[in-house]
């Protein structure tokens, strides 16, 4: 790991046991279950959330991005470190006694490779999916994004570079599904969807 990384890893991880009310909140937003769960509860607001209904079909459409991005995202990681065995380097907590610590308090200790985070990835995926349809509401994913992935560096499981890794998968991807995926026939076969969940009071 470069030396800028290591030695920022190790300024934030020091950090970890000296503010409890910090520690309680990087807790709160590393885990596996808060920012996903909360992401997922915007997309369900944004998708029933206007009475409008050119905005709904609208926001309708910058949630099946945002989902479809985020899936495509989670598996492109998946493929890198699984399919391509890509693990470049060790996380930190298993480099610096300040990020073993810090693990401890805040997360727990991953097994699966550093780079890039995932966590990253599949959060920066959704916000930028949602961006292309809906950009006021996609700033609050934007946001649970940076707290998610500050909060993986915080405590030890990340380096800066391995968010920034999954920072350009999860934009990429959005891109992607944006300019080739959500064009026909994937559009055609969304519209089918949509008609059918008005049938059933869901769009």
């Amino acid at each position: 790991m470069n030396a800028p990384d290591g030695v920022l890893s190790c300024w934030l991880t020091g950090l970890v046991g000296r503010f409890p009310p910090l520690d309680r909140a990087m807790t709160l937003f590393c885990s596996d279950f808060f920012v996903p769960v909360s992401l997922s509860l915007i997309l369900l607001f944004i998708w029933f959330g206007t009475r409008d209904r050119a905005q709904r079909e609208r926001n309708q459409h910058g949630a099946v991005s945002a989902s479809l991005s985020l899936g495509i995202a989670n598996l492109i990681v998946w493929m890198l470190n699984h399919a391509f065995h890509l693990d470049p380097w060790p996380r930190p907590f298993q480099v610096y006694p300040s990020a073993y610590l810090a693990a401890q308090i805040v997360f727990y200790y991953p097994h699966d490779p550093s780079f890039p985070s995932n966590a990253a990835a599949t959060t920066f995926a959704a916000a930028t999916g949602l961006w292309f349809y809906n950009r006021r509401a996609s700033l609050s994913l934007f946001l649970l994004a940076l707290l998610f992935s500050f909060a993986r560096v915080y405590a030890g499981v990340h380096y800066p570079l391995d968010v920034l890794g999954g920072l350009v998968i999860g934009v990429l991807t959005a891109y992607a599904c944006h300019r080739f995926l959500l064009l026909r026939p994937i559009d055609l076969i969304v519209s089918l969807l949509f008609a059918l969940g008005k049938k059933m009071y869901l769009a």
